[in-house]
């Protein structure tokens, strides 16, 4: 044979095995992580049920957006823009009922499925720091509805989703929860504001408030911008500064903030103004132990 058809066989060969073998790793590599198990946390023991349970879990329900994924009877639906994945929210009123008060906290706090693995697509970083008795009311509430609706389909692991997982623009929601950043702790006087902003305005703002260029959405110390009465009109009515129409705060107003109760909004407002006129050294300090903490993952993650 020529040696020019003999090294364009061997050049046709490793190409072939290596669209074989590509493939091949990229699944093996994501199924690894998306099949990975996780250590399951211990959890406080269950609140003991009252009468107002189930009402306060409907409160939290639709503070904390719930309906937003889950649909407004709570029975999971497809996610709109859930790119490659093509991702079903979960029926929670079929998970309420189906799992143990454990599966269900750690699902909702952490992240992790009772199988171990992680789950997918769920801000388990913005409810992290619920309550234990908050956490029993949305189970109090969600199972006096009664289950209804089908159980929705599990995530679409197809080659464009993994290559995307690898690439890590898909993340497990336990490793989201792991890296998320904490907003600015004030002490125990500001301790019920800086629970209600973790719940409700994350979600747009981040775990740390502080905003986010990629989505539009600003540090909440633009709270310098409002009074007090302001404020109240931003979450009731969805008016800015000056009275400006803000678009995405109307929606909210509308379907979310409008509950929000006159004490809550004191207290939101109180944490956000305090957090907006910190002390520097009080910023700066937050800051290392963050950059401190999340040092030691990655050199964790190395090990």
């Amino acid at each position: 044979m020529h040696p020019i058809l003999k090294v364009a066989g061997a050049l046709a060969g490793m190409a072939v095995a290596g669209a074989v073998a590509l493939p091949f790793h990229t699944w093996l590599a994501s199924e690894a992580l998306i099949e990975r198990r996780y250590p399951l946390p211990a959890i406080a023991e269950p609140a003991a049920p009252a009468p107002d349970m189930a009402a306060r879990g409907a409160h939290l329900a639709q503070l904390a957006g719930c309906g937003d994924c889950h649909g407004p009877r709570f029975e999971g639906r497809r996610m709109p823009n859930s790119g490659v994945l093509g991702l079903w929210s979960s029926n929670l009123r079929q998970a309420a009922e189906t799992l143990t008060d454990g599966e269900f906290e750690r699902a909702l706090r952490r992240g992790i499925a009772p199988d171990a693995t992680s789950v997918w697509a769920m801000p388990s970083e913005d409810y992290m720091y619920l309550s234990e008795s908050d956490v029993a009311a949305l189970l109090a509430y969600l199972r006096s509805l009664g289950t209804s609706g089908p159980m929705r389909p599990e995530p679409k692991w197809d080659m464009a989703a993994r290559l995307r997982l690898l690439d890590r623009q898909i993340v497990p929601v336990v490793l989201a929860v792991r890296d998320a950043p904490s907003s600015l702790d004030l002490g125990p006087r500001y301790d019920g504001g800086r629970y209600l902003a973790r719940i409700a305005c994350s979600e747009c703002h981040g775990t740390d408030l502080e905003g986010s260029p990629a989505r539009d959405t600003p540090d909440l110390d633009t709270i310098s911008l409002y009074s007090r009465s302001a404020f109240f009109d931003l979450l009731r009515r969805g008016r800015g500064a000056e009275n400006r129409r803000v678009p995405a705060m109307g929606r909210l107003a509308a379907v979310r903030f409008h509950i929000f109760a006159d004490y809550e909004v004191m207290a939101l407002y109180d944490y956000l103004d305090a957090r907006a006129h910190a002390p520097a050294a009080l910023v700066a300090r937050a800051k290392a132990n963050e950059a401190r903490r999340k040092a030691e993952i990655a050199a964790s993650a190395e090990e």
